[in-house]
């Protein structure tokens, strides 16, 4: 099969490669459509470390199951499945991901997953729409950690895919004024499109100022980080109401820099997410009822092999797109 084989920092390319066979409860997919990953444009450049090579990338993605492994109870071949790359949790630590540190991925034409994480895939849902199905539940997950005020004041940092839609998850959760900062003027040009009351070009203007002119001083009630550096998560607690909430998505640097003196004398609530629990299945409802639309944030849709090509340029900062769907 071709798959696609991140082989070293900046160094990924297209490759024949053995069809895997599925071991006792596992079950073959054949991808249908896979996104490619902010998360994984990152493990390419080598600066995250979540990504070891030799191995296959990619966790965004639905296909349908062709094989099956020894004592698969509910699956059968031919079933068109969106597949939660979370692996089943057992005891303490970081839950392990398919595609992501080792486990072999989905930028591929076959990959095997458990049984487990197979969720039906709705008549009314797109592969396309399928492929968003994995970030919006991270999103989801997110919001659900944050306590939002019905009509609340939210502050979004960083507006790549998982902030857009978690700008729609917090609207979905009864956000009432949403305010989205980046410095990319086309990914702010989305956020409004999608319904941000304010978006903030941290390049052209101070984004405190921002948030205090249209909070009447006082900050914003929770603020969600979806960037992962130092100065994204000191914008956001600087931007946060005293004694408001701030929670983390972001995943990119290991260390940051905090000022632990501004949390503790303005009281500020700081909760980490990763993942989701619930919110995959959430997010199919959400997508195939309608009532969050992703359609909008995949603006190319590429066969497998345009795959390093598209990932190295998005990572030199040649190309600027929201959200890529593969088609293995």
């Amino acid at each position: 099969m071709k798959a696609v084989v991140y082989e070293a920092p900046w160094q990924m390319a297209l490759h024949d490669v053995d069809v895997p066979k599925p071991a006792a409860g596992e079950v073959l997919i054949d991808v249908k459509r896979v996104g490619i990953c902010g998360s994984d444009v990152h493990g390419y450049t080598g600066s995250t470390g979540r990504r070891t090579p030799p191995m296959i990338m990619g966790h965004e993605f639905g296909g349908v199951v062709s094989a099956l492994g020894a004592a698969v109870s509910d699956a059968k071949i031919g079933d068109e499945v969106v597949v939660s790359p979370l692996f089943p949790y057992s005891g303490h630590g970081a839950r392990k991901v398919l595609g992501v540190m080792e486990t072999p991925g989905a930028y591929a034409e076959h990959v095997v997953v458990h049984e487990s994480m197979l969720r039906a895939k709705p008549q009314t849902m797109s592969w396309q729409q399928a492929a968003m199905c994995e970030p919006l539940a991270i999103a989801l997950h997110a919001v659900s950690r944050t306590p939002i005020p019905l009509m609340g004041s939210v502050a979004i940092v960083g507006a790549g895919t998982i902030g857009l839609l978690t700008l729609l998850s917090a609207r979905l959760a009864g956000a009432g004024y949403v305010v989205v900062t980046d410095m990319d003027t086309h990914r702010l040009e989305m956020a409004k499109e999608l319904g941000a009351d304010r978006v903030v070009n941290i390049q052209e203007e101070d984004p405190l100022q921002a948030v205090l002119e249209v909070t009447d001083g006082i900050g914003v009630d929770c603020a969600i980080e979806a960037v992962g550096i130092s100065p994204a998560v000191q914008q956001a607690h600087k931007m946060t109401r005293v004694g408001g909430d701030i929670t983390w998505i972001g995943n990119s640097a290991k260390m940051i820099e905090v000022d632990m003196q501004e949390v503790v004398t303005r009281e500020l609530s700081v909760c980490g997410t990763y993942g989701f629990d619930t919110e995959f299945e959430t997010a199919i409802q959400a997508i195939s009822s309608g009532r969050i639309g992703v359609d909008a944030l995949i603006e190319r849709t590429a066969p497998l092999d345009e795959c390093p090509q598209i990932i190295h340029e998005i990572a030199s900062g040649k190309l600027n797109l929201v959200k890529v769907v593969l088609e293995p």
